[in-house]
């Protein structure tokens, strides 16, 4: 699986969930933890406040990113690591580059 189709699924999954908070961006990358394992972050940058977003719903985003993504395909790149980032805590830093 790639990275765009990896991004595609977590966009939707927190549209689908929060279509009132708009995405800035979705950033995947693959690496390897400490163990030497594949594991793929995405940053799901928001413009919005946490507040916004409840807990249950975060749970169904990360739950939707990881049943779509991992082990789907031979190629899969790693286990999904989701993370939510309000566009207010980066600051003036360019989404990309989170």
């Amino acid at each position: 699986m790639n990275e765009q189709t990896i991004r595609d699924i977590a966009e939707t999954a927190f549209k689908a969930r929060f279509a009132d908070v708009k995405v800035v961006r979705v950033n995947v990358r693959p690496r390897f933890d400490h163990d030497d394992d594949p594991v793929v972050d995405v940053n799901i940058i928001y413009d919005g406040k946490y507040e916004q977003l409840n807990p249950a719903g975060l749970l169904r985003v990360r739950s939707e990113v990881v049943t779509k993504t991992w082990r789907q395909v031979e190629d899969d790149l790693g286990f999904p690591l989701v993370h939510f980032i309000a566009k207010s805590d980066i600051g003036r830093r360019d989404p990309a580059t989170i």
